[in-house]
Parts: C-alpha cells; structure tokens; sequence
C-alpha cells in the first residue's frame, strides 16, 4: 500500500457540503480503514494511527445513527 496514494485518493473523494450523511459515513469509514491499516505497519505512530481510525469509525457511526440508519454491519 502506497499511503501516500491512498490519502491523495481520499482527499480527492472527500464529500462536499450537499453530500448525504450515508455518503460521508462512507467516506469515514474509508478514512478509518486506511489508518488503521496504517497502524498496522507498526512503528512509532502506530498508536495515534489506530486512534484516528477509531474516531473516524465512531464518526461514521454518529453520521448513521443521525441519519435515522442505526448500526451499519460494515462499521
């Protein structure tokens, strides 16, 4: 994995203002996959990088239950 594609990749897809809240949690749940991927490569980031991804998921999740959809199986 190329993380540096993969955020450029994210940035590029990030939801705009208009964008429904199924469509953003989407997107946190991808912003949350990639840094915990990246987390798991180790080293001494590896920590914070399991955090943002938890808060990314949690955010997700937020966006869901907000959106009246409850848990999603995919978070």
């Amino acid at each position: 994995m190329n993380a540096i594609i993969e955020f450029s990749r994210l940035y590029q897809q990030r939801p705009g203002p208009d964008t429904s809240a199924e469509v953003v949690a989407a997107w946190y749940r991808a912003k949350g996959r990639l840094h915990e991927l990246l987390g798991a490569t180790g080293g001494p980031d590896a920590a914070q990088e399991f955090a943002f991804a938890a808060a990314s998921y949690e955010h997700a999740r937020r966006l869901e239950r907000s959106a009246g959809h409850g848990h999603s199986a995919a978070a």
